[in-house]
């Protein structure tokens, strides 16, 4: 849990999201929908008003996900909780609001369309492969409806003010060049479990992703410090689906 009521609404609902694509109660997404563009939100500062803030400017986000990562600091955890908050509300079905994919451009634009490498931590690399996991669209090359125009998307030592296209196919290329990448060992994505990577990339058909699948079948998922027994009942949950996706033969 943590101290942001939107992000921990956000976590409540991910499993019927996840497992059923729908929600019990449609008000509950209105109430993470209200923390569109608020204090606090990634980007705020500079202009951006389309992320989700789920922690105000003068509290230190932290907290732990249900499968017992953390964020490494501050603004970490802010990019992540906006994540968190719109893999749950595209996965709900609400994919067709301006809002919701305004939402999605900007994760992109903050971890995988960003010049050079990327400088996003591997939790939230991680964590936003969901947003081209649920996307019925990661293999069209309509453009990401991505408002370049902020501020903040202006510093260009982060990224390249002239390339700014970028189609929901090149994100989902992007994701999967990284997953062969830092699918090799543990030290290429530290501090994110080979399970939160697995999950989503079992939605997301392509020989790269298989291939580090197989690779993640077969690994141990060593943790520096003790997690949580329901952190490690919901890393068994992904381990246990990930052996049957494996021993399919039509995958």
């Amino acid at each position: 849990m943590s101290t942001s009521p939107i992000l921990d609404l956000a976590i409540r609902l991910w499993p019927q999201v996840r497992d059923r694509g729908a929600v019990d109660d449609p008000n509950d997404l209105d109430t993470l929908l209200a923390a569109q563009g608020q204090p606090g939100a990634p980007g705020y500062d500079g202009g951006v008003r389309s992320t989700f803030g789920c922690f105000p400017p003068e509290e230190d986000a932290a907290f732990v996900l249900p499968s017992g990562e953390r964020p490494r600091e501050d603004a970490d955890a802010r990019l992540i909780a906006h994540i968190v908050v719109t893999r749950t509300l595209l996965g709900a079905g609400l994919g067709i609001d301006r809002r919701v994919m305004a939402a999605v451009g900007d994760a992109h634009a903050m971890t995988w369309a960003v010049g050079g490498a990327y400088d996003a931590s591997p939790l939230a690399l991680g964590a936003s492969i969901w947003l081209a996991a649920l996307d019925p669209q990661q293999s069209s090359d309509r453009p990401l409806p991505i408002d370049w125009a902020p501020a903040f998307y202006q510093d260009a030592e982060r990224w390249d003010l002239d390339y700014r296209l970028f189609s929901h196919y090149d994100i989902r290329e992007r994701i999967l060049d990284w997953i062969s990448f830092a699918s090799v060992a543990p030290s290429r994505h530290p501090g994110v479990s080979v399970w939160t990577l697995a999950e989503p990339l079992m939605r997301i058909p392509d020989g790269r992703s298989q291939t580090a699948l197989a690779v993640f079948a077969e690994a141990s998922d060593e943790t520096e410090t003790p997690i949580p027994a329901a952190a490690m009942l919901d890393r068994a949950r992904v381990a246990g689906l990930l052996r049957a996706y494996v021993a399919s033969p039509g995958r």
